[in-house]
């Protein structure tokens, strides 16, 4: 009962029978539906059968509801920030400024002197002479108490997580329903995304919890090394063994990488979501992994001519503060707008994978009937 258009023509490399070379489509994809009547909402165009036996897949929203090539994926990030600009592009500027300003606040608070503390940086760097950690020159470039300055930086970091979250919630809603063409205002995103932020706040502590459990390990082999083999020989270990866990950090990241955009588009449990990112990316690893270093090439390639450009305009301007003002705001900038385009690859690959494994298609053309009535798309499908 699948209404599945044309699968694209595989490549010179492309497995047979394989759309783009981008993964095996579902069972039963791309057959007439039973009975010969198209299965999808009536009155969309492209129901018939193509010449060549084919059935159109519908297209209610920036994808065609069929499994999804790279170039499909892509075209729907783009197509979403035209659809709702204010939940994605504008709302992250806006969260990711407020990081920035509450760390440029507290600075001036707190007396920093950045002149001193590129002297202090320079001696520490300068070689033997004297000793290397001189707290004179420290106390001038942090003349309060130690405890404010690391109260100051945890306050920020926790500034710039909530910060986070206010992306992810409100991209990853947009970004479901423009799926069905549904258009997404500011406040409407912040709303339907409320309860899955929360989700994703509480992740983020887990697995910042869960990151430190190594790294006390290293610290802990580091430690007895440093006495009886000295510092220089511990450090070398200690990143050597750093490095040896760098494929298994990856292998995981990959497979949980869809846990937030599932927090919201998925009934709630975070449990549940890991446990759907895990099934989801388990034959899809290296499709996931190549997708995610494509866009981060591209958001590299951008950040870099966006900030170079910058920095021909802030040459221009008088004086340093203003160059450096306009460097960070501009970095910041690039920042939100590289954290949205990523959610959005993330979450239509979401859409994709439920496509191939849960077919996730059949569900959101059926709500497509009456899109009004499904806030946020394909929220209870069935899982695999």
């Amino acid at each position: 009962m699948s209404t599945h258009g044309d699968p694209p023509v595989p490549g010179p490399g492309d497995p047979a029978g394989t759309p783009g070379g981008w993964g095996q489509p579902p069972p039963g994809w791309n057959q007439p539906p039973a009975g010969g009547g198209p299965a999808g909402p009536p009155g969309w165009p492209g129901q018939q059968p193509g010449p060549s036996g084919w059935w159109q897949a519908p297209k209610p929203g920036v994808v065609e509801l069929r499994p999804l090539g790279f170039a499909d994926l892509f075209d729907a990030t783009f197509a979403v920030l035209r659809r709702a600009p204010l939940a994605t592009v504008a709302n992250a500027v806006l969260v990711q400024l407020l990081p920035l300003l509450v760390s440029l606040l507290l600075l001036r608070a707190l007396d920093v002197s950045f002149p001193a503390l590129e002297r202090a940086l320079e001696h520490m760097l300068s070689g033997p002479q004297g000793p290397v950690f001189d707290p004179g020159l420290w106390a001038q470039a942090f003349p309060h108490p130690w405890p404010a300055y690391a109260g100051a930086a945890a306050l920020v970091v926790v500034i710039q997580l909530l910060a986070n979250v206010l992306v992810v919630g409100p991209t990853t809603v947009a970004g479901m329903r423009a799926v069905l063409g549904l258009p997404t205002g500011w406040w409407q995103s912040i709303v339907l995304a409320r309860g899955g932020m929360l989700r994703i706040a509480l992740w983020n502590v887990l697995l910042g919890a869960a990151g430190l459990v190594p790294l006390a390990v290293l610290v802990a082999v580091a430690l007895p090394l440093a006495d009886s083999v000295g510092i220089a020989v511990a450090f070398v270990a200690a990143l050597g063994l750093g490095l040896l866990l760098v494929p298994l950090y990856l292998w995981i990241a990959i497979r949980i990488c869809l846990v937030p955009t599932l927090l919201v588009t998925r009934p709630p449990g975070i449990w549940r979501a890991l446990r759907s990112s895990w099934s989801l990316t388990l034959r899809s690893w290296w499709r996931t992994l190549g997708i995610l270093l494509v866009v981060a090439v591209v958001l590299g390639i951008l950040s870099g001519i966006i900030s170079q450009l910058a920095s021909l305009a802030g040459g221009q301007l008088s004086g340093a503060g203003a160059a450096v003002a306009l460097g960070l705001v501009v970095d910041t900038v690039v920042g939100a707008l590289g954290m949205v385009l990523a959610q959005l690859m993330l979450t239509m690959l979401q859409v994709d994978l439920r496509i191939r494994r849960e077919r996730l298609d059949l569900v959101l053309a059926a709500e497509a009937r009456n899109p009004e009535d499904h806030p946020i798309p394909g929220f209870g499908a069935p899982e695999s």
